[in-house]
């Protein structure tokens, strides 16, 4: 049968293959044939687009698994802070949760290795702890830079604490005294710091209470850069504190040897003792710690605004008021690379004749010029003291020293007592022929008012020291940069100047005021040596 009539013609349409789709569903792109340029494009594309597809799936399961992380966090922060500082605000338990979350040690690891099950809860808190022990040591150093800026004028200090005493006053009767100072304690650090500090302000309103009478305090505060290094050196105890606790869990949990984590936990002290008979090095909290008190080789690291601030007050009322009815006397020693008006000075180590089992460690390399610089409320610093005539400085052959010190730091020392001299006036005075000068080793081993093990140990750390930093010994001048400070460079510094004292007064005692006072006019112009 034919078509309707009236019907439109119809052409016939080939048949063809349905069009081949790319697996995303999307019709491939047209590209003009031969034009591979474009075809690879189309291919990046095409890859591009599943790639990033893929990287923000992870990116979704990484947040997702922070957050989990997080909340099985919080709880475990929350009773570490309670435990440690006696407080939980809230905005400093999230802070040291994410600070514990991104936080990386030595070995590049992080919390997760250490939650079981790989290692068992409690070396879990013990890590936690030492992650803690970072996060003070962080504010205290952020609140360390303020401390010589604060004699530039931190105002707001200064107005706080007029504001205090104000309230003070005031609250005598209506309110506790103890609950406006608190406060005037958690503005400033809020205020330096932010709300994530608050567990800190907390515990130090009661530290600096136990320090001295509020009265004492408020009149410091009217000085800021003494509250600040006040403050700095209580978080640096709270730092120490946490760190000898995770010194505990670790050797109790098999996690690490007492030494180990002692080494690995050393930045977080400063305070020291050295056991000459076995080389031991140990670290204490506080200065008030009995063993501290009692050694005979006690070692204070200052690298922090705040403890210089107590050792410079220390030395200005020495200075002023004498020892005992005698004059203020101190040995000073310097470490640094090949040390010279253009090796870097790296160390300084003093001791005191109020005090000459105890030896300050300057770290010059942490501190900068302000070392020198900063100064009390009433002047004192370092530059001062070592260029003021009248105050007697023990030195063994100053010359490399005076010319780091006056090439770097603008330093021309004066008052010296130089112990290599006086070594020499010693064997003159007894009538024997002097054709060379001795080092400091030598004189400390043929002095007779040292015992033979401090003599035994002199040697030893003599030798170890050397291996550490000559380069004939294999070792490297830099060293002396290096922080956290080695051990056996922070020992070996410290007892150059530990028995200088000792070799001063006999040498005083054996050559008699008339050579005492030719031996300080040699050792100024050894100081001068610099000027050549």
């Amino acid at each position: 049968r034919g078509p309707p009539p009236n019907a439109l013609p119809v052409a016939r349409r080939r048949r063809s293959s349905p069009p081949r789709r790319l697996p995303t569903g999307r019709r491939r792109p047209r590209v003009a044939p031969g034009d591979a340029a474009a075809a690879a494009e189309m291919d990046v594309m095409r890859h591009s687009g599943v790639a990033t597809e893929q990287n923000h799936n992870v990116g979704h399961r990484q947040a997702y698994g922070q957050q989990m992380l997080y909340q099985q966090l919080l709880p475990t922060v929350r009773h570490i802070l309670e435990v440690v500082l006696e407080n939980d605000f809230e905005d400093s338990t999230v802070a040291l949760t994410n600070f514990i979350i991104s936080f990386r040690f030595g070995d590049g690891t992080n919390i997760t290795h250490y939650m079981p099950p790989h290692h068992n809860d409690t070396v879990m808190k013990g890590r936690m702890l030492e992650v803690l022990a970072h996060w003070v040591r962080g504010k205290a150093k952020e609140l360390d830079v303020m401390v010589p800026m604060a004699q530039a004028g931190l105002s707001y200090v200064a107005e706080r604490a007029q504001n205090c005493r104000r309230q003070l006053d005031q609250a005598a009767y209506q309110s506790p005294p103890n609950e406006v100072f608190a406060e005037f304690v958690n503005a400033v650090i809020i205020e330096i710091l932010g709300r994530e500090a608050s567990c800190l302000s907390s515990a130090l309103g009661g530290l600096l209470l136990h320090e001295a009478d509020r009265t004492t305090l408020l009149l410091m505060a009217e000085w800021p850069s003494t509250l600040l290094a006040l403050m700095v050196r209580k978080l640096e105890e709270i730092q120490a504190k946490v760190s000898k606790v995770v010194m505990e869990v670790y050797a109790e949990t098999g996690f690490l040897s007492y030494d180990d984590s002692k080494n690995l936990l050393m930045q977080f002290f400063q305070y020291y003792t050295v056991e000459t008979t076995t080389g031991t090095l140990d670290v204490h909290n506080t200065p008030e710690d009995e063993a501290f008190a009692e050694s005979p080789f006690r070692v204070n690291l200052i690298d922090s605004f705040g403890c210089l601030m107590k050792v410079l007050c220390h030395l200005e009322d020495i200075c002023n008021n004498g020892v005992n009815g005698c004059d203020a006397t101190l040995a000073v020693d310097f470490e640094g690379v090949k040390l010279c008006r253009h090796g870097a000075l790296c160390l300084v180590q003093m001791t005191c004749n109020d005090d000459p089992r105890l030896v300050y460690v300057l770290d010059v390399h942490v501190l900068g010029k302000r070392a020198f610089t900063m100064a009390t409320p009433q002047g004192t610093c370092m530059k001062g003291v070592l260029e003021e005539q009248s105050i007697c400085k023990v030195w063994f052959d100053p010359r490399n020293d005076v010319d780091a010190l006056y090439h770097q730091f603008g330093i021309m020392p004066r008052g010296i007592f130089d112990l290599q001299l006086a070594e020499v006036a010693d064997r003159r005075n007894r009538g024997l022929n002097v054709n060379y000068v001795q080092g400091l080793y030598k004189c400390l081993t043929q002095c007779p008012m040292l015992q033979s093990e401090q003599k035994v140990f002199a040697e030893r750390i003599n030798t170890l020291g050397k291996r550490l930093f000559e380069p004939q010994n294999g070792g490297n001048y830099e060293i002396f940069q290096h922080r956290p400070l080695n051990p056996v460079i922070l020992v070996y510094a410290a007892h150059d100047s530990r028995y200088m004292l000792v070799l001063y007064e006999q040498y005083v005692q054996a050559v008699g005021q008339r050579w005492t006072s030719r031996i300080m006019r040699a050792g100024d112009e050894r100081g001068r040596w610099c000027l050549s």
